[in-house]
């Protein structure tokens, strides 16, 4: 149970850290003018050809400088951010009429009002996809949260469960029902959305 806590606090904060700062990056990059900025966005996109393995060291050498090892701290914190939700927020938001920003503008709306009573409720489907994205991944990955994490209190379900397995033995029905449980609130989670998923992807495939 405990490790199902800790899976859910982490994916859960993870998410809304993405949706926050990929759709705020992404309505910039969009739609707000400044120097550089298309050397900035595909600066950021280059990231993406980068594998994550390679940054283990240095992210696990910096984790241990800010003493957040053996902390869940440890899993949220680096993954607050991603280029691939910058890049799907900003293609997204393109394709949206710039003529409603200006008619929210002349209403005397600022721009925090543009963002958060025009822009953002039009981006319900992106957000979407973006999050179940986001929650998917974090909950089930595996690798930096076994090299942050010591001790089985602070264990993610993934983490965990794959510690059930024996030395000589193994326990396949405890590891099964931890995959179940494991696969549930994904299965929830893509429920609750699907309706603003599958608008996404219908909208994405669809031009004019």
């Amino acid at each position: 149970g405990r490790w199902a806590v800790n899976s859910m606090l982490i994916a859960s904060v993870v998410t809304i850290w993405h949706v926050f700062f990929d759709t705020l990056s992404g309505y910039a990059f969009a739609k707000r003018n400044f120097p550089l900025k298309n050397v900035f966005f595909w600066l950021i996109l280059s990231t993406l050809m980068i594998p994550s393995q390679v940054t283990l060291v240095p992210l696990y050498v910096v984790t241990r400088q800010l003493g957040l090892i053996d902390n869940i701290l440890a899993v949220i914190l680096p993954g607050s951010a991603a280029v691939f939700g910058v890049f799907l927020m900003r293609q997204y938001i393109q394709t949206l009429p710039s003529e409603l920003e200006d008619a929210a503008r002349i209403d005397g709306c600022s721009e925090i009002q543009v963002f958060t009573n025009v822009i953002l409720p039009l981006c319900k489907p992106a957000v979407a996809a973006l999050a179940i994205f986001s929650f998917v991944r974090n909950w089930n990955d595996f690798l930096w949260p076994l090299i942050v994490l010591n001790k089985s209190v602070n264990y993610t379900l993934t983490v965990g469960v794959a510690g059930l397995q024996g030395e000589f033995s193994t326990d396949y029905g405890i590891i099964f029902a931890g995959a179940a449980l494991a696969a549930l609130p994904m299965i929830i989670f893509f429920l609750a959305f699907q309706r603003y998923f599958l608008e996404g992807v219908r909208m994405g495939a669809l031009k004019g």
